[in-house]
């Protein structure tokens, strides 16, 4: 599950749920499936633009006798017609839908216990970015000692999908647990950017662009095989220790939906047009994460 003494104990724990209630005194497993009882949600959204550029969230929603939680966000920026310098060229968007759950949850016997959540999501994701020779540039490649010279045309696109759990203790509300999280997300851009500096030695170099994607977790099992526009299942876990039978306690779940797009140009000698879309659907069309069990040991 992860590395180190916490991942064996994550392995051992898993063990533990499966095996016999009757083997060496291992507490009886208590699960909660769908529908949750007497669970509150809090819905948000943010939302940013600069230049020409928009965004759009629609709002995420919890459905507690389902399990389900949905959410999407989309961003788009186009270079602006004109621009002087390093002024009127830059168009940024940024959206994000989230929504925190709380699950009222109990042990059958003070001690340690382990908090497992069996998640199935299913994000479609779209991002593209334009990319071509930009105009040539007015820079000077041969700069006054102690001084630079940069211009560049860009545009790119980022999108994520995170969940975070942690488990409270209300009766003594200074008690947390360890939290988990899953993070998914892919970035891509499109750079001509280039910078002079001299410092003593007059330098330039030039960047071109960039990709990053990948899938990862912390206390976390089956997340890495996250691949977008499909199914993934996959498990968190949340350690309590030493917690009390008479205690009230609450799973609260934060599931994230955020898309950024730019498109940027400064110092050029002509206009460059370019324009950056990033979008997340995790709300229709069967697209959604769903909780499909929590399970205490």
């Amino acid at each position: 599950m992860t590395i180190g003494t916490a991942g064996f104990a994550t392995a051992v724990t898993l063990l533990m749920v499966l095996a016999p209630v009757s083997a060496g005194g291992v507490h009886a497993l208590k699960v909660y499936t769908p529908a949750y009882k007497h669970t509150v949600n809090q819905p948000g959204a943010y939302w940013s633009v600069s230049g020409c550029a928009k965004s759009k969230v629609t709002t995420a929603k919890w459905g507690a006798s389902t399990g389900t939680l949905t959410g999407a966000a989309s961003s788009s920026a186009s270079t602006c017609g004109k621009s002087l310098g390093t002024v009127g060229g830059s168009s940024y968007a940024n959206a994000e839908s989230y929504m925190e759950v709380g699950i009222p949850v109990s042990v059958g016997s003070t001690g340690n216990h382990a908090v497992a959540s069996s998640w199935t999501a299913t994000v479609a994701a779209s991002s593209s970015h334009s990319s071509g020779t930009c105009p040539a540039r007015n820079i000077n490649y041969h700069p006054a000692l102690n001084s630079y010279s940069y211009a560049y045309c860009e545009a790119g696109s980022y999108v994520s999908f995170e969940i975070f759990s942690q488990l409270h203790d209300l009766t003594n509300s200074s008690w947390n647990s360890n939290y988990s999280y899953v993070d998914a997300y892919n970035e891509s851009a499109y750079e001509n950017y280039t910078y002079c500096y001299n410092y003593g030695t007059a330098y330039c170099y030039n960047n071109t662009g960039y990709s990053y994607a990948g899938a990862y977790g912390y206390n976390a099992g089956g997340f890495s095989a996250f691949a977008w526009n499909s199914a993934t299942t996959f498990s968190l876990w949340n350690n309590g220790t030493n917690m009390v039978k008479s205690h009230h306690y609450v799973l609260i779940i934060t599931v994230y939906v955020n898309t950024d797009a730019f498109a940027e140009q400064a110092n050029l000698l002509g206009p460059w047009t370019g324009n950056a879309i990033a979008t997340l659907n995790a709300a229709t069309l069967g697209n959604g994460a769903t909780l499909n069990s929590i399970s205490i040991v």
